[in-house]
């Protein structure tokens, strides 16, 4: 939005607010430097059921597409009150349903968004970035289409796996009756990258010999609460031992522990943060790459996601917290805390373990 961006923040707040204030329960929105009204209160599409989220895009942001669109939301729910409502009039993208890849992965890029169950960032990057831009956009979708796609893909690889993956979930919403299972392959969480994870005398070294205090303190939030890595910058104390974060993956709003309680008593997690820059766009994406970045400078030579490993390593192995509460507070399914957080366990953890839960209640004097 170049030096304007402000400006056109505030007008759109403020039209938002002139709308709430008049009753009209259509709102204005950006994406990608465009402008669209949303609404989830329009007559249906054919193919889409009553209550659908849609978002009628209104060109590039600018003062008066700003003006012009809240008009727009104006006459668009008069029409709808006045029962004139016509998509024809009010969507200039609006035509009859298509069987097309571009429209059957619009309405399932709709559908998971407006759900919940995934955000505009995940889509562009995992589903969209990955999958869907790859195939023939105009073709109609079939199921051999849909083949078509999975093996472009390498065989037993992560890519073809995210592949059969997401276009199962595309052939189911269009009614197309494809088992991809089999093409799945033999790519699996065992062949992720071996962690070595650090220990706590390493992790103390290491917040030791950070002499910037901004960077020590986004370190502290990494290993205290075993944030995301992006998810340090977007933080706020609820108490002692008790953090809030926007969860990078599901992009709500969840709460998280310290771990070991000591290092919140002994290390700050309030203060300024570093000054970093990033695109808006791939904010979760830059941030992550600066804070390793920012963080290598100072000697903190583990893998991005080693910190966050090690958290719930020491969460479920030496506190001992049932799985579903420590999954909640990392923000993932139990499942993947289990197969895939766990699976790094080191050996003197194993050990300690041992001792404590089997030595010492078998009374076994080692």
């Amino acid at each position: 939005m170049g030096n304007s961006g402000d400006e056109f923040k505030a007008a759109i707040a403020a039209a938002n607010e002139r709308l709430k204030g008049a009753g009209v329960p259509v709102r204005l929105r950006v994406h990608r430097r465009s402008l669209y009204l949303r609404c989830s209160k329009l007559p249906p599409k054919p193919g889409y059921s009553s209550g659908h989220r849609y978002e009628l895009a209104q060109g590039p942001i600018s003062a008066p597409v700003i003006r012009r669109a809240e008009a727009q939301a104006h006459a668009l729910w008069a029409a709808v009150v006045e029962r004139r409502f016509d998509w024809a009039a009010f969507d200039p993208n609006h035509q009859a349903p298509s069987d097309s890849v571009a429209a059957w992965v619009e309405r399932l890029r709709e559908q998971r968004i407006s759900t919940g169950q995934c955000s505009t960032q995940t889509w562009e990057k995992h589903w969209e970035g990955a999958v869907f831009s790859r195939m023939p956009q105009d073709a109609k979708l079939t199921s051999s289409v849909i083949l078509g796609a999975v093996l472009q893909t390498r065989e037993n690889s992560r890519g073809r796996r995210r592949a059969c993956q997401a276009l199962s979930r595309l052939a189911e919403l269009a009614g197309i009756d494809i088992d991809l299972r089999p093409y799945q392959g033999r790519y699996g969480l065992g062949q992720v990258q071996r962690r070595d994870l650090p220990t706590d005398q390493q992790i103390e070294d290491w917040y030791t010999a950070i002499a910037s205090e901004p960077w020590r303190m986004i370190f502290a939030r990494l290993v205290v609460f075993g944030l995301r890595p992006s998810e340090a910058f977007q933080f706020e104390m609820v108490d002692k031992y008790t953090a809030r974060v926007m969860d990078a993956k599901a992009g709500a709003v969840r709460e998280t522990k310290a771990f070991h309680p000591y290092w919140a008593d002994r290390w700050p997690l309030v203060g300024e943060a570093p000054r970093v820059k990033w695109r808006e766009a791939y904010k979760a994406k830059d941030l992550t790459e600066r804070i390793r970045c920012g963080l290598q400078r100072y000697g903190v030579t583990c893998q991005r996601y080693d910190l966050r490993h090690a958290w719930c390593v020491r969460v479920s192995v030496e506190y001992k917290i049932p799985t579903s509460l420590a999954a909640r507070w990392a923000g993932h399914s139990e499942s993947v805390h289990n197969r895939t957080y766990l699976q790094w366990i080191r050996a003197d953890q194993a050990e300690s373990v041992y001792r404590e839960m089997a030595l010492r209640s078998s009374k076994i004097d080692n």
